[in-house]
């Protein structure tokens, strides 16, 4: 049996920071889920200017300042859940892909399309991740829209991101044959920009009604006349 003195002497079991850290760590990635998840619900259900961050606050059941802490501002809050809608991931960082969301062709999508031999092949590949992303963000789309108007971060985010998808289009139209193209590349570009927009997405698939289905083969086929000669 150990004696008093022994127990005073005895060292103490060390100090395991790191398991802190992580629980630290995964208390604040979860409260960020929480908080982003809310946000969503109210930006959809009341628009971006009638939400406050009170109402994500209660919708989250934190804290005021846990969610200023999770998520920065409303409009950082807004350009995130659009990140998070094209990228297919559960959460981000703070603004980490700010302009990302309006990338109309992922990345990743380039090196199958440009080992694909067959053009309309091409075109219907296109297409489809065009569509893959729109069906993403669309709900959301209004969203950083009206945050735009109201808030020069999401302007910024908006102008940014717009860049990108024209460079994502560039890369698309320069993935084509060049004896197949309709028009020129600029009007090839200009052609891809107009019939993938957001706008016109929600007035095909929100207004008029149209299935994800009829869109898809919609596009499909518009891309493949308005890009490719016969």
């Amino acid at each position: 049996m150990m004696s008093t003195s022994d127990e005073q002497t005895a060292p103490k079991r060390a100090y395991n920071a790191d398991s802190r850290r992580e629980r630290a760590e995964q208390e604040r990635s979860d409260t960020r889920r929480r908080v982003l998840a809310a946000a969503r619900t109210r930006f959809l259900a009341d628009g971006y200017g009638a939400t406050k961050m009170l109402d994500i606050a209660a919708e989250a059941g934190v804290a005021l300042a846990s969610v200023y802490r999770a998520g920065g501002s409303k409009s950082d809050l807004a350009q995130d859940l659009l990140a998070m809608a094209v990228t297919g991931r559960d959460t981000v960082e703070p603004s980490a892909v700010a302009g990302t969301a309006l990338t109309a062709l992922p990345p990743p999508s380039y090196p199958q399309i440009a080992a694909t031999p067959e053009p309309e092949e091409q075109v219907r590949m296109i297409a489809d991740r065009v569509v893959d992303v729109l069906e993403r963000i669309g709900p959301l789309w209004g969203v950083l829209r009206d945050a735009a108007a109201v808030d020069a971060g999401a302007a910024e985010a908006m102008r940014v991101g717009a860049e990108r998808r024209e460079a994502s289009f560039v890369v698309a139209v320069g993935m084509l044959p060049a004896e197949r193209l309709r028009g020129g590349p600029e009007e090839c570009i200009d052609m891809l920009w107009g019939l993938t927009t957001p706008e016109l997405y929600g007035v095909l698939r929100v207004d008029r009604g149209w299935s994800e289905a009829r869109y898809r083969e919609w596009l499909r086929r518009a891309l493949a006349f308005q890009l490719l000669t016969p």
